[in-house]
């Protein structure tokens, strides 16, 4: 069995015609199968026209006896009847449902359909004088049947074995010998030699020498691909040795991926960048790329996504390592072929520490080290973002202003002036939470952001602590004391209003009515006070 499955994976010959036997047969048999119901349908049709013609050959002399009541005349039309070999039993049944005469064959066959036809009167062609009734011999019926069918398969089973036959030699002789006489010849050539194929004899101008022709090219284009692949193989080697040594030395880290993001080659300055100076082990567990990221780092699915390999190149800022030895590096990963991607890697730490502490001072206030006008204004910006994605929630901000802060400046100097801000941030700071914003807008201007949901009542247990503390005596440097005063305005937004520009006019207006009713104290927004255009503390 096992050497006859060889032959057939083997040998097309044996496949095509198997392949043909089984068409032949499949079609042989359904059209056998066709042809034989035809036939026998056919045949049943003449069997069931012969007992019509029968019927109608004595349906005149079986109304004189149906007419005459003539008990021996019909007797003798049944008898004359039952003469026919296809007709088991015939019937004269009178127009009461009483036999005029009733006659069956002797031999015990099936009975088919019985046939009937009323028969009239001869006189009267519209009275019914009785019925007659044949129940043909089925048996007999079945095998004029067989009989008519079985010459017409032996014949369609020849017919389709010598198709068969036929397609198999004429498959063999022009098909599947000649292409194995060329497999041979094929299979001996050497290709380096560029000796070339004849086509088999008589196949010259057809298919078949059409494919010796093609195979013929296919060795010149063989031949010349070999030369010009030695050509190449030479100076890739000195393109390989070139690169290895731009590779090795330059400073820039130089990495390949694999299509899941896996580590495939890198520098000795990626090394230095990513694995502190370790060569990854060829031998060891392999390394995914995302791994090696402590912060905005790509993922595996942006490395490895349809568009990540349809876009040219993709760039990403990444902090490597902690604390001390954090070090910030650009990468760019772009599409090398399938299944690739290639990258490079530069330290940016000294360049992004200097963008960090110019967007720090561009946002800090010198003096306080608090939040100035520029970040108080981001940061709200920020939290307007916030409230349109999140609108159940609510942010508070409150405005203070200092009494009394003027005459330190004029009593003590500005320098003294300078240390009581100082020391007004410091109790911001500690009375903050690590969500809030403390802001110097600008000479004793001072806010305080309150982000994320704060219910009213501690809104207000917070201003009155901050009016506490604010309210202690302060300690210059040269050893004097100074009170001061504060005046705090709040407004929420979310409930007073939903704009940002109007939150800070409303908290400004709240501080204001505090100084109005005796200062030192705290104002929630009042929603009885008209509004006006504009805000203060934005305007500068």
């Amino acid at each position: 069995m096992a050497s006859l499955l060889t032959h057939f994976r083997s040998r097309l010959a044996l496949r095509a015609a198997a392949s043909i036997v089984l068409i032949v047969g499949v079609l042989g048999i359904g059209f056998l199968l066709l042809a034989v119901h035809l036939r026998a349908e056919s045949e049943k049709d003449i069997q069931q026209l012969r007992l019509e013609g029968l019927i109608s050959t004595v349906e005149r002399t079986a109304q004189i006896a149906c007419f005459l009541d003539d008990s021996q005349l019909a007797e003798e039309v049944a008898e004359g009847l039952l003469s026919n070999r296809i007709v088991r039993e015939a019937r004269l049944i009178r127009h009461d449902g009483t036999a005029l005469a009733d006659r069956v064959t002797a031999i015990d066959h099936g009975s088919g359909a019985p046939l009937t036809r009323t028969i009239n009167s001869p006189f009267e062609p519209d009275k019914a004088v009785c019925k007659l009734t044949l129940v043909p011999d089925q048996d007999w019926i079945d095998s004029m049947v067989n009989d008519a069918t079985r010459f017409l398969s032996v014949a369609l089973v020849l017919q389709l074995l010598g198709i068969g036959l036929s397609v198999i030699l004429v498959v063999f002789y022009f098909v599947t010998r000649p292409i194995s006489d060329i497999s041979q010849k094929l299979h001996a050539i050497e290709a380096e030699t560029g000796k070339k194929l004849s086509p088999p004899s008589g196949h010259a101008r057809d298919e078949i020498g059409r494919l010796v022709l093609s195979v013929n090219a296919m060795i010149d284009r063989l031949v010349s691909s070999l030369s010009e692949e030695r050509r190449q193989r030479l100076a890739r080697e000195v393109e390989e040795r070139r690169y290895r040594t731009i590779f090795d030395n330059v400073e820039a880290g130089i990495f390949e991926l694999d299509d899941q993001g896996w580590l495939l080659s890198a520098n000795p300055a990626f090394c230095r960048l990513f694995l502190k100076g370790k060569t990854p082990d060829p031998a060891g567990p392999p390394i995914a790329f995302k791994t090696l990221a402590s912060e905005g780092g790509p993922t595996t699915q942006e490395l490895t996504s349809r568009r990540a390999r349809r876009d040219s190149g993709r760039e990403w800022e990444m902090a490597v390592g902690e604390g001390s030895e954090r070090r910030w590096v650009n990468v760019m990963v772009s599409h090398l072929e399938k299944g690739r991607l290639q990258g490079v890697a530069h330290d940016i730490t000294e360049r992004r520490q200097a963008a960090e502490a110019a967007e720090r001072l561009a946002v800090t206030d010198p003096l306080t080290g608090l939040g100035n006008r520029l970040g108080f204004e981001r940061r709200l910006g920020i939290i307007e973002r916030y409230c349109r994605l999140h609108p159940d929630r609510q942010h508070a901000l409150m405005v203070l202003d200092f009494d009394h802060f003027k005459q330190v400046n004029d009593i003590y100097g500005h320098h003294a002036g300078d240390e009581v801000l100082r020391q007004i941030a410091d109790m911001l700071r500690d009375i903050s939470r690590r969500h809030d914003y403390p802001a110097r807008l600008g000479g004793d201007e001072f806010v305080l952001l309150l982000d994320h949901q704060t219910p009213r009542t501690d809104l207000g247990g917070l201003a009155q602590r901050l009016v506490e503390s604010i309210n202690q005596p302060l300690t210059l440097e040269g050893g004097q004391q100074v009170q001061l005063g504060v005046s705090i305005g709040i407004a929420v937004l979310g409930s007073d209003t939903q704009d940002i520009q109007t939150l800070v006019y409303m908290a400004d207006q709240a501080m204001y009515r505090a100084k109005r009713e005796g200062r030192n104290t705290w104002r929630f927004h009042d929603h009885n006070t008209t509004l006006t255009s504009g805000s203060p503390l934005l305007s500068g």
